[in-house]
Order: structure tokens, then sequence, then C-alpha cells
């Protein structure tokens, strides 16, 4: 009995051995299996790893490109205007990443919008953006590349759009270049008068500056390549705001009254471009000879026009840009703001414009612009500030004037008992009174001289200045109410002398345009204070 039990148990046992010969083998199978994903997820690991790190390369190699281009603009500041790429042709390969083995970048200007190329040629408008927000701007696409490597099946590359920035027209409430009247209003010459303060006092240039007085208020950002003549205590920038006041070569004669924490000297050179014509090539609407323009609040983006002879009503271009250009005949306009002729400029490229707007507009002379009535929009009719998002820009390649006649033989020529100068003063007298329509009957459409202004837009003088017309003569009619902003080469006058002069300032920045902006504005010719406003990858 116990004999066939110990055979029993033996037979059991040698089952179960072959029962546990499987399950070591089952176990050794799937240990081995676990090892190999292993093995292999840590190939991968290494592999994305590697990708990553050569992806991080490429990443920086990108901008270490940017910092090379940064540099090129900090050591040669037209630098930009080339058009410039990196590797420089005719060479190919990608420029090296200083210390940084198989690490290297290219580097290209991208053109504006609406342009195929920066170059071929290389124009102002092709690099830099006009239009909207980004005016003032231009592109780079910087691509960092680890030399050598695969990410995936491509060469690993990462790429950057850089865009730079410089200050903007439209960042302030008022720029000028020259602190000084404009010298075609004195008898000088614009070779005479082209020096800086510094300058002009060591060599005791005989050009003529203004100064700013106590009843002045520039209510916004200010700049000047110059330096600022101060009578009394006239304010600049705003209360309770960080305005930047820029007197590039400080203030004189008075102690300025300057609002917010942003003055300083030395800040960028800020030039008007010389001319405005790839903007009127731009244009999609454009007028010869003498145009008058009614923006009509009624029927919004339409305007009135009288030009040669008709009067229509247009609807706004579709990129927003109109521009008047000379005729083919002779323009008898004066070259300057005093006695001109509002009836003898049949040919010349001037543009008088009043109305209301609720559309953004740009428009710009190929001489100049006359503003003969009130320019409003949204929020801006009695003068407070602008509401909505419509802008208006206006440009002149010469003057930007505030239309002011007077009586006849002021209109008609320099005489004796309208206009006394002494070459290079500006001292100036007169004693006639504003015109009127029942005075001056070849002005009736374009009315009579302002009382209390009203203008609601950016302003440029690419060569000359803003001003108003006739400005020593007749009485006082109020106050300039600018809310915008102005742009100018040279110091245009609005007032003159205790027994003559017209308006006071009050220039108010729009602080809309850090948003909206007119569809299309120069840009500052400048190149220094660059800098990067953003970078995206994409």
């Amino acid at each position: 009995m116990h004999l066939i039990d110990s055979q029993h148990q033996h037979r059991a046992m040698q089952d179960e051995s072959g029962f546990a010969m499987v399950f070591a083998v089952m176990l050794l199978l799937v240990s081995t299996l676990l090892v190999a994903a292993a093995i292999t997820a840590a190939r991968q690991d290494v592999g994305l790893t590697r990708v990553n790190s050569n992806q991080q390369r490429a990443y920086f190699a990108a901008l270490a490109g940017v910092d090379a281009y940064k540099y090129q603009l900090s050591a040669n500041s037209s630098y930009w205007g080339t058009c410039p790429k990196a590797p420089v042709p005719p060479a190919t390969e990608p420029v090296a990443v200083p210390g940084a083995k198989e690490e290297a970048y290219t580097y290209e200007t991208l053109p504006s919008t609406g342009h195929a190329t920066c170059g071929e040629p290389v124009e102002l408008t092709n690099i830099i953006e006009t239009a909207n927000s980004a005016s003032g701007t231009f592109r780079i696409k910087v691509t960092g590349k680890v030399l050598h490597s695969k990410c995936g099946a491509s060469e690993c590359t990462r790429k950057i759009i850089a865009t730079f920035s410089h200050p903007s027209f439209l960042d302030y409430a008022f720029v000028s270049n020259y602190e000084l009247v404009d010298p075609l209003t004195v008898g000088r010459t614009t070779t005479e008068c082209e020096h800086y303060y510094k300058e002009r006092i060591k060599e005791a240039k005989p050009c003529v500056s203004f100064p700013w007085i106590s009843e002045d208020a520039i209510e916004g950002p200010f700049h000047t390549n110059d330096a600022a003549d101060i009578s009394g205590s006239p304010s600049f920038g705003r209360v309770g705001n960080n305005d930047t006041i820029e007197m590039d070569e400080g203030y004189y004669g008075g102690t300025p009254e300057l609002n917010g924490n942003g003055y300083k000297e030395g800040g960028p050179i800020l030039l008007p471009p010389e001319t405005g014509s790839e903007l009127i090539t731009k244009a999609e609407a454009k007028f010869k000879g003498r145009t008058v323009i009614v923006l009509k609040e009624g029927t919004p983006g339409t305007m009135e026009v009288k030009n040669a002879g008709k009067t229509e009503t247009r609807n706004f271009p579709p990129n927003g840009v109109v521009a008047v250009v000379s005729g083919a005949g002779a323009c008898e306009s004066s070259d300057t703001p005093f006695f001109p002729s509002y009836t003898a400029d049949t040919e010349c490229g001037d543009v008088y414009i009043s109305g209301k707007y609720t559309q953004s507009l740009t428009v710009i002379a190929e001489r100049d612009v006359i503003i003969n009535g009130n320019l409003t929009t949204t929020g801006g009719s009695a003068g407070g500030e602008p509401t909505g998002t419509a802008t208006l820009g206006l440009i002149a390649d010469k003057y930007v004037r505030l239309y002011h006649p007077v009586k006849g033989s002021c209109e008609s020529g320099i005489t004796s008992t309208c206009k006394t100068e002494e070459i290079g003063s500006a001292q100036y007298t007169c004693n006639q009174e504003n015109a009127t329509t029942a005075e001056r009957a070849a002005t009736k459409e374009l009315g009579v001289a302002l009382n209390n202004p009203i203008i609601d837009a950016a302003l440029l003088s690419t060569k000359n200045s803003w001003g108003v017309d006739n400005f020593a003569c007749g009485k006082s009619l109020g106050t300039i109410n600018v809310w915008g902003s102005i742009a100018e080469e040279w110091r245009g006058r609005v007032t003159c002398c205790a027994a003559g002069g017209d308006y006071v300032k009050s220039y108010k920045w729009d602080s809309r345009f850090e948003d909206d902006q007119p569809p299309e504005f120069l840009a500052p010719t400048t190149n220094s204070g660059w800098k990067i406003k953003r970078e995206t990858q994409p």
C-alpha cells in the first residue's frame, strides 16, 4: 500500500516538473521580450533626445543669426537698406556659428507686403511696411542649422521671423528735424540753415529760430533732432503719462514744463523722407492739378471731388490712398505760405481738404495739402478726443497749410503795407484783416479763415513745414486744435508777434495710433534706434 502511494507521488512530481519547465521557458521569453522592448525604447529615447537636442541647437543657431544681423545693423545703420543676406552671394554655404561646431545660420531680408522681392531695385517701400500697425517695420527670416544631422528625414533646422521697428512719426504728437523757421520764408537757403543748434552757435549761422511760448501745449510725446528754443514755460507731455520728450540737443532760453518722466537728450535722429513719390505710385485714386476734396459724413467712405472743372462723388479707393500730382502746365502757386493764390494753382499738385470721415484714408500731395475746413472723425466734432477706428493721414512733399485768406493786396503780392521783413529775421508786421467771402469772391468755394479749427489727422511735410497761410496778417482766431501727429522738416509758423498773429497751439497726440493708423503713412528714413519688436517661429 505504501509502495503504491510512493510510486503515485513520484509520477505526479514528474508531471509537475514538465509544467515547471514550460513555465520557466515562458518566463524567460517574456523577460527577453521585456528586455528587448526596454532596449528598443531606450534606443528610441536616445534618438528622440538627439533630435530634440539638434532642434534646440538649430534654434540657438537661428538666434545667433538674429544677433549677427543686429550687430551689422549697429555697425552700419544703413545695412538694412541694402536688402542684405547671409551668406553674402555668391557664397552659398551657411555661416558657421563662432565656437559651435557644426552649427550654422542663413538670413534674408523679407520684402514688404505687396512686393515679391525687396531688391532689384532696392526701394524704401520694398522693405519697410507702410500700412496699418506694421507701419515703419521690416522683417528678416533666419534659418538655424545643425550640419550633417537628421531630424526625421530632413536636416535639422529651425526658423525665426524677426520684426524690426524704430520710432514712427505716429509715435509722437510733434516731430521736427530743425527748430528753425523755414529758410524759404526768411530769404535764406536750405544749405545755409541745415545745421543743428550746437553747430549753429559755434559757427554763427544766420538762420532764424523761434521759441515755444508759454501758451503752447504739446500734449503727448515730443521729438526734435535739434534744440528747442524756449520762452516762458510751454508744456510738453501729458500729466499722468510717461510721454517721451526727446530734445536731441537739449533746450535753451527758458525752462519748459516737462510732464511725465520721459525727458532725454540724444535720442534717435528721425528724418522725414525726401519725397513721397513711392507712395504716390501706390495710390489707387490719382488726380492731376488743383483738387478740392470734401469728406462726406452722411455716406461713409465717400468724398466729393472737384478737379479739372468737374465735381463728382467718389468712394475711397480700395487701398485707402489718394494722390494729387501736378499737371502738365505751369504751376504758378507760391513757393511759400505767404500770400498764396488760391485760384492760380490750377496745374499744381495741391489738394484742399475738409469734412468728416468715418473710414480711414491717406491723402498725399506732390506739392501742398491745404486744410480749408474742420477735419474730424467720430468723437472729435466739438474738439474732443477722437474715438472709433477711422484715422486720416495727410502728407505733402512741400507744405501742409491751414487755409487763411487775407484782403486784396495781401493775397496778390508782397507789399510794404502788408508785410515788412528784414532778410534773416523772423519779424513780420501786417495790419490787414482776415478775408470774408463777401470781400474775396475768388475764395468763396474754399470758405473763410477758421476760428478755433479742429484737425483730427496725422500731418507730415517731407521738405518744408506745417503752418498757417499769411500767419503774420490779421487778428486772433483762437486755438488750432490738432488731435493726431505733426512731423515737419522745418518749424512752421502759426502766429506772429504781439501786433499780429492768428493762432495759439493745442497739439494733442492721438493715442489710437498705437493700434489704428492711416492705411499708408511714410516712415522716417533714419536708421538709428532699430530694435526687435517681436520674434515668431513659422
